[in-house]
C-alpha cells in the first residue's frame, strides 16, 4: 500500500505530510504549513479557470432552455430545489451531488465544448512518425483540445459541435479516454482538477437551485423577487 501512487490531490498531500519535515536532518516531505500553502495556491490558481467555465455554462444554458428544464426536473426529483421565499434551502453534500447525473453531464459538456485551456503540450522523448509527420526527439508537440473534443471520429451520439449533454448518457458515455482531456492527461495533468471539477459542478447546481431562468437575449440570470 505504501508504494501506491496517490490517485488525487488530497491523497498526494496527505501522503507527503512529514511531521519531522521541520527537522534540519529531514529533507523529504511537507510540513502542515507547507501543505496549507499548497492548498491555498490550488484554490487561487483555479479561480479564473473555474469562473471562465461557469461563464460558458451560463452561455450554453441560456441558449438551451430545455437543458435548464431537465436540470430543474432532476433537482426537483431529489428534493434539492429552493423555494422562492428561501424558507427551504437544501444542503448540498457529496452524496446528493453524485446523484445528479444529468447535472454532471451538463458540466462535462461545458468542459468539452469550452475547455479552459486551448491546448496542451508535450515534448517528444524519441523520434517518431505520426500520420506521415516526422517528429524528432526534443520537439514540442501542441495538442489542440477543441479539435479533439469535437472530432466526429470519437463523438457519435450527436453533432460534436452542438451542446448536447445527453451524449454522456448514450453512445458517448464510454468515449475514448483521450477524446476529452480538459485538464490534460498523464502524470502532467492538472493537479487541481478534482477541486476544479467539484467547484464547477457545485456552483452550477447552486445556480440552478436558485435561478428561475437563464435568458439568452440579455445573458442575465433571472432570480426570484423574494429576499
Amino acid at each position: 500500500m505504501e508504494n501506491k501512487r496517490p490517485k488525487n490531490l488530497i491523497a498526494s498531500l496527505v501522503s507527503s505530510l512529514n511531521e519531522q519535515a521541520n527537522d534540519d536532518q529531514v529533507s523529504s516531505g511537507l510540513t502542515h504549513a507547507e501543505i496549507f500553502d499548497e492548498v491555498l495556491i490550488m484554490i487561487l490558481a483555479g479561480y479564473e479557470t473555474t469562473s471562465t467555465a461557469l461563464s460558458w455554462f451560463i452561455f450554453f444554458a441560456s441558449k438551451n432552455p430545455q437543458v435548464q428544464q431537465k436540470m430543474k426536473e432532476e433537482l426537483r426529483k431529489h428534493h434539492l430545489l429552493m423555494t422562492d421565499d428561501l424558507k427551504y434551502v437544501p444542503e448540498l453534500t457529496s452524496e446528493n451531488l453524485t446523484s445528479l447525473t444529468y447535472c454532471e453531464c451538463v458540466t462535462k459538456e461545458v468542459l468539452r465544448l469550452a475547455p479552459v485551456a486551448g491546448f496542451t503540450a508535450r515534448i517528444a522523448t524519441c523520434d517518431t512518425i505520426v500520420d506521415a509527420v516526422k517528429i524528432h526527439r526534443g520537439q514540442t508537440v501542441f495538442i489542440a483540445l477543441n479539435n479533439i473534443n469535437t472530432d466526429a471520429r470519437y463523438w457519435h451520439h450527436a453533432d460534436p459541435r452542438q451542446f448536447v449533454p445527453e451524449r454522456f448518457l448514450g453512445e458517448d458515455e464510454n468515449h475514448h479516454s483521450l477524446a476529452m482531456i480538459p485538464f490534460g492527461g498523464g502524470h502532467r495533468a492538472c493537479i487541481g482538477q478534482e477541486l476544479a471539477w467539484l467547484e464547477l459542478k457545485t456552483i452550477i447546481v447552486r445556480m440552478m437551485q436558485r435561478a428561475n431562468e437563464l435568458v439568452s437575449d440579455m445573458l442575465t440570470i433571472m432570480f426570484p423577487s423574494h429576499h
